[in-house]
Order: C-alpha cells, then sequence, then structure tokens
C-alpha cells in the first residue's frame, strides 16, 4: 500500500494541534489591560483512533510541533478582543520530509454579560491561511516523486461561539469555570460543540495549577467518511489537562502545560492517541 493511501485518513492531526489550550472563562480584561502568551507545543503518536472509533498502529510515527501567540485586549471593561495566530506548525511522519507553514487564525471578541456573577458570550473567526493542501516528499518512495498531503489549514472558514461562566472563591485563590462551544463549518464540513470545565488553584502566592476536562462532539452522526474528516470531520474525543503558571515578576509569567485525549466521556474517533506538551512566557498587564 501506497504511503498516500496508507496515511491519507490520519494528516488532519496537525490541525488538531491548535486545539484551544486558554481557559475559557466569564471574566473580561479591564479597559486597557492586556494578556499576551507565547507558546511552544509538541506532538507525537503512532496509534491512531479511526472515524468508526478503532485503534490502529500506524507504525511510522506522527510529529508536530507549533509555536503560537495568544493575546487579549481590553477595548472597554465589557469587551476584550482575542487573538490566536498559530505563527508557524509543522509535521512530519517517519517516513517523510517536514512541511509546515502558518496556522488558521482566530480572532474576535468576548462581550462581559454580567460582572457581578461573571458570563460572557465570544464570537471568534477561524480564518484559513491556506487550501487544506501541504505536501510532503516521502523518503525512498514506492512510487517516484511520492507525496503526503499534511495540511497546517483546513481551508474553510469557521465562526466559533462561546458562553463561559466563573466563580472565585473571597480568598482569590481558587476559581472555577464552565463553558460550552458552537463551530459553525464552511464547505460541507459537519459542525461541532465543545464543553468544558477549568478549576484553578494559586500556591505561595506565585504558582497557579489549572486543571482541565473537556470533551468535542460532532452535531451529526451522519459523516463522510472519504476525504473529509481529513479535516477533523468526524473528530470526537475526551481531553483532559494540567498547566502549571509561575509569576516570575508582575508583569512576566512562565507556563508548561500538557493535554491528553481519553475516551472516557466523549469517544476517541479520527484522533491520535497521545499527548500535547508546550511550554511559553506571558506578559500581563493590568489597570487596576
Amino acid at each position: 500500500m501506497s504511503y498516500i493511501m496508507k496515511y491519507i485518513v490520519v494528516t488532519f492531526s496537525l490541525l488538531l494541534i491548535q486545539i484551544n489550550a486558554f481557559g475559557q472563562s466569564g471574566w473580561a480584561r479591564e479597559k486597557g489591560g492586556a494578556f499576551v502568551q507565547a507558546s511552544v507545543s509538541t506532538f507525537s503518536s503512532k496509534d491512531f483512533y479511526s472515524v468508526t472509533g478503532n485503534l490502529f498502529d500506524q507504525g511510522d510515527r506522527f510529529q508536530s510541533q507549533a509555536l503560537t501567540i495568544y493575546g487579549e485586549y481590553g477595548i472597554t471593561n465589557r469587551i476584550t478582543g482575542i487573538l490566536n495566530l498559530p505563527l508557524y506548525k509543522s509535521g512530519r511522519f517517519s517516513g517523510t520530509d517536514r512541511v509546515g507553514g502558518i496556522g488558521d487564525i482566530r480572532v474576535g471578541a468576548k462581550y462581559a454579560i454580567f460582572q457581578q456573577i461573571p458570563v460572557s458570550f465570544a464570537i471568534e473567526a477561524e480564518i484559513p491561511t491556506g487550501d487544506g493542501f501541504n505536501f510532503a516528499q516521502v523518503q525512498d518512495p514506492i512510487v517516484p516523486g511520492e507525496r503526503i498531503n499534511i495540511p497546517v489549514s483546513d481551508g474553510e472558514f469557521n465562526v466559533w461561539s462561546t458562553l463561559a461562566v466563573s466563580k472565585s472563591l473571597p480568598t482569590g485563590k481558587t476559581y472555577g469555570s464552565f463553558y460550552g462551544q458552537y463551530n459553525i463549518r464552511t464547505e460541507g464540513f459537519t459542525d461541532q460543540y465543545r464543553l468544558g470545565l477549568e478549576l484553578g488553584q494559586r500556591f505561595i502566592d506565585r504558582i497557579w495549577l489549572i486543571g482541565r476536562l473537556g470533551i468535542q462532539e460532532s452535531v451529526s452522526n451522519e459523516i463522510e467518511t472519504t476525504v473529509s474528516f481529513l479535516y477533523g470531520e468526524g473528530t470526537t474525543y475526551t481531553t483532559y489537562g494540567l498547566t502549571v503558571m509561575a509569576d516570575l515578576t508582575n508583569i512576566l509569567k512562565l507556563t508548561a502545560s500538557f493535554n491528553e485525549y481519553a475516551g472516557f466521556i466523549a469517544d476517541r474517533m479520527n484522533v491520535y492517541d497521545g499527548a500535547t506538551w508546550s511550554v511559553g512566557i506571558a506578559w500581563e498587564l493590568k489597570t487596576n
């Protein structure tokens, strides 16, 4: 079997590395306040759950890395601008060259519906940076010139809507957030929704420990099982993770995270079995 046929059902995973690792919350930035984080992430696995939920050992390992900039800015005390920019994403199989490019850009705004009990609603547009094709050369090909598509963009425009509610204890050292997201997809792809929970606890004044749990499901069970799920069509999973954020100064923070896929709430379908690890540095400006 050629490399193209062997991997045509799994190359979407480079797209999946940009799953939003930033917590969704009911809080908005105060006017003039800002938060910017630069992070690098890496993923590696050879175990793949098919669109029907069957686990396959693909033999050749899939690897992907990303450099991402995430930012928030308080336009008013109720409106926060949001930007998620994957500056560079790359991927390869152990039997191919590495290819990369700029990932899909998400830009939008969050509105604080209530501030006493923090509830927010956000709209974000996910803008494609490519046409869904990014070919890597196969090493030692069976067919001369054989290539595999390892896209960094799915080539379609998305609109994400997020409703989030948060609560902080009076000490200010413990908080929780719950959110729901709906993703309107174009180009004939199936809409998706996500639900998530985040809990944070501050230790020794300078360190936050943040745990996350979430699911993604497709709105429809009628999934096209030929080409479309290359780009996340029919992808479902449970994800959990942990982030440590340490204050280096009053405005600089160091972050380290891992996120893992599981099947104990939503089954793993059309997704690799493995963890994404990331480290980053963040800058936060508060106006009060």
